[in-house]
């Protein structure tokens, strides 16, 4: 899950504000154990921390920890690491240091059970004072990432020893989440530690307390029913949030009394108004829930399975008509007079849909000691593609007898086009899967004994007749996921094949539908021919050799268009994980190097000398 804090810089950017023209306010810390301080630059203070560093190691691994080792572990960490975080110097650097914490000082191999029980109090001390708001935002962001990041014990694969969370966290994570004057990039810190933690647990929470089980539970239900942000909290983060809510929901796997966190989560799935990912990702989450018998007995199966078939067909629908309409920009752009594509794809290599043989450019084989041959993909070794009209050997230029081809000529498709391709494919991959999952759990067929089926609501149907119907609505969803899983279905053939199995899909939750007394529309996506769809002399590929554009003259595609990245719906942003945006990729010093916007909360100055 370390995947989600970085997903968290886009909203530490945005929320950081002005704080860094106020950053002559934050709070340092002096170091008192000057003689080992991490930042000297003389020689001899540098080896003097190297020496303490080395022997704090051996307690951490092995060595038995006396009093001579609590007193080093505490003046090491207490009076000169810790407190070195502080420093002007180091408010941009917080994200480096917390994971060479984890690396040097954590680990299988740094798994001394007393001496790891002792630097965890010392740490969860510590950055329960830096989450504070006198203290620099990314400090801040950074201490409430690294409270969820404790453990008593790493996971060893040699010893076959499981990950276990440092317990007295758990409360801390919970109570920075729960207070209202918080920042938003300590929630949302906190909220990650939270769902890892809760991971480690498992299926019901594993051996969490009581106590912090209702909690936890409490918190998912409220944070799902939360329609609109709290004051002074911004969308993004919000919405963020909620899809966390969603994670968390699907690892506690228990739908709770009389199916009440069942019900926070229809509140997502049944929004229109949210995004179509979130709610598919809802759908997911509560096809991994169990009800208690009393609960099972009272559900609308049938009505439920319908609206997950709807949103299903809604998600699909977009996805089809996304993929449609790029299709079609995409050849009016490559067709379009002017620029290096324009006036029919005629000159050096040939007029497409002639010698270019429906739109791709062969690239031929350069003999028997060719290298590309063997590495050649599916595509490529299709034969008959690229050939000229009249031509049985193919390639009239290789006539001379003197040359052989080793191999059939490789296919050089437009990178744009392919990227297009792809992009939809993992839109309907994503979005259709978790409706499935939602249905009938993780299958991938649909086995001959339907009552075998234990995982999603099928297993919940009151009869035969009502788990058959939401049986071929599944096997619909699992034949337009193998569709669009094809590889080797290009882009016209990939879009018809969506078509008929879309149809397919619609007509399997119309049938469903009947029995909830609901009605389903056909999707406009639906009712487009074969002549609709892009024209077979559609280029698919760019010139050999020359650099490929996005449109005529080399002018960049719309992000909703050709090539964009998934989205939600035609046009749409496209989604991420971490709120404001596309999370960019973290630098080694890791989540957190851009400042989170900080807040009021907190209390008190940590003792000098703990």
């Amino acid at each position: 899950m370390k995947w989600l804090a970085c997903c968290t810089l886009a909203l530490a950017t945005i929320a950081m504000g002005t704080q860094v023209a106020r950053a002559q306010n934050y709070r340092e810390i002096p170091v008192t154990a000057t003689d080992i301080d991490p930042d000297a630059t003389d020689l001899q203070g540098k080896l003097r921390f190297q020496q303490t560093q080395a022997n704090v190691a051996e307690y951490l691994r092995s060595k038995p920890l006396d009093d001579q080792g609590q007193q080093l572990i505490r003046r090491f960490f207490g009076e000169a690491y810790l407190k070195s975080w502080t420093k002007r110097s180091n408010w941009q650097h917080a994200g480096a240091n917390r994971q060479e914490f984890l690396k040097r000082y954590y680990g299988p191999q740094n798994s001394q059970r007393d001496a790891r029980r002792l630097v965890n109090e010392i740490m969860l001390r510590y950055m329960q004072e830096y989450v504070k708001p006198e203290y620099h935002p990314v400090l801040r962001y950074n201490a409430a990432l690294l409270i969820g990041d404790l453990r008593s014990q790493d996971m060893d694969a040699f010893s076959q020893t499981p990950e276990v969370p440092y317990a007295p966290s758990l409360p801390v994570l919970l109570s920075l989440i729960e207070d209202k004057q918080q920042s938003d990039a300590v929630k949302v810190a906190a909220w990650v530690g939270l769902l890892e933690q809760c991971e480690l647990h498992g299926v019901n929470l594993g051996n969490i307390p009581p106590e912090e089980k209702n909690r936890i539970l409490t918190l998912v239900i409220n944070t799902l029913k939360q329609e609109e942000a709290s004051e002074g909290q911004s969308e993004d983060a919000h919405i963020w949030i909620r899809k966390r809510a969603i994670d968390l929901a699907s690892v506690i796997g228990n739908a709770g009394r009389d199916g009440t966190l069942a019900a926070a989560l229809d509140s997502i799935i049944l929004n229109p108004n949210l995004p179509i990912e979130m709610r598919c990702s809802a759908i997911a989450a509560k096809g991994n829930l169990a009800f208690d018998d009393e609960t099972a007995n009272k559900m609308d199966v049938v009505r439920q399975s319908t609206d997950i078939g709807k949103i299903a067909l809604e998600a699909v629908a977009d996805d089809v008509t996304w993929f449609d309409e790029s299709l079609k920009e995409y050849q009016k752009k490559m067709l379009g007079g002017g620029g290096a594509y324009g006036g029919g794809y005629g000159g050096e290599y040939g007029g497409y849909g002639e010698a270019g043989g429906g739109g791709y450019a062969p690239t031929p084989s350069a003999g028997p000691s060719s290298k590309s041959s063997s590495g050649s993909s599916s595509r490529g070794r299709r034969s008959n593609r690229g050939r000229g009209r009249g031509n049985s050997s193919g390639y009239d230029m290789y006539e001379d007898s003197s040359m052989e081809m080793s191999a059939p000529p490789e296919i050089v498709r437009d990178p744009v086009l392919v990227r297009m391709e792809n992009n939809y494919r993992r839109r309907v991959k994503t979005h259709l899967d978790f409706a499935k999952q939602g249905l009938a759990g993780q299958i991938t067929q649909v086995p001959s004994d339907l009552g075998a089926m234990k995982e999603g609501l099928i297993q919940y149907a009151k009869n035969d007749e009502e788990r058959e119907a939401i049986a071929n609505l599944t096997k619909s969803m699992i034949a337009m996921l193998n569709a669009v899983d094809d590889e080797d279905s290009e882009e016209k053939e990939l879009l018809k094949a969506s078509k008929k199995r879309l149809e397919a899909m619609t007509t399997a939750a119309q049938k469903l539908a009947v029995k909830a007394a609901v009605e389903i529309d056909v999707p406009d996506a639906v009712h487009d021919t074969p002549d609709d769809l892009p024209g077979a002399d559609m280029p698919g590929a760019g010139r050999r050799g020359g650099t490929p554009v996005d449109g005529p003259g080399g002018e960049a595609m719309p992000a909703d268009g050709p090539g964009g990245m998934p989205v939600d719906g035609p046009g749409g942003a496209a989604p991420v994980d971490g709120p404001g945006g596309s999370p960019e990729p973290v630098a080694d010093d890791g989540p957190g190097a851009m400042p989170p916007a900080d807040g009021p909360g907190g209390e008190g100055p940590i003792p000098d000398s703990p």
